[in-house]
């Protein structure tokens, strides 16, 4: 494989990054956080979590995973549904004018 360039993400002190790939066919998850947890941390905080249990979801259902793209592909298509109809609704609200460009 051919040198691929790495991209480095700069994440904010309570961002955590959920960064999912392919390996041999199979998805690939890890949660990397800004700044590493302590050790035995109880406090742990709600990004992290929310990460952890995104990508152990992910991983271990692959009804959600299906269901995410499922709903990922729907907001595409309403996300064109509504350009159209802002499209035709400023075909429609546009201002009339005469022939001299004045407002009817």
């Amino acid at each position: 494989m051919p040198d691929v360039k790495m991209t480095p993400v700069d994440l904010e002190p309570t961002e955590v990054a959920l960064v999912i790939g392919e390996e041999d066919g199979s998805m690939t998850v890890r949660v990397v956080p800004a700044r590493e947890l302590p050790e035995g941390a109880t406090d742990v905080p709600e990004p992290y979590e929310i990460a952890v249990a995104l990508a152990m979801r992910l991983l271990n259902d692959p009804d959600f995973h299906d269901d995410v793209l499922e709903w990922y592909e729907s907001q595409e298509e309403e996300g064109e549904e509504d350009e159209d109809e802002e499209k035709d609704d400023d075909d429609k609200d546009g201002d009339e004018k005469d022939d001299a460009g004045k407002r009817q």
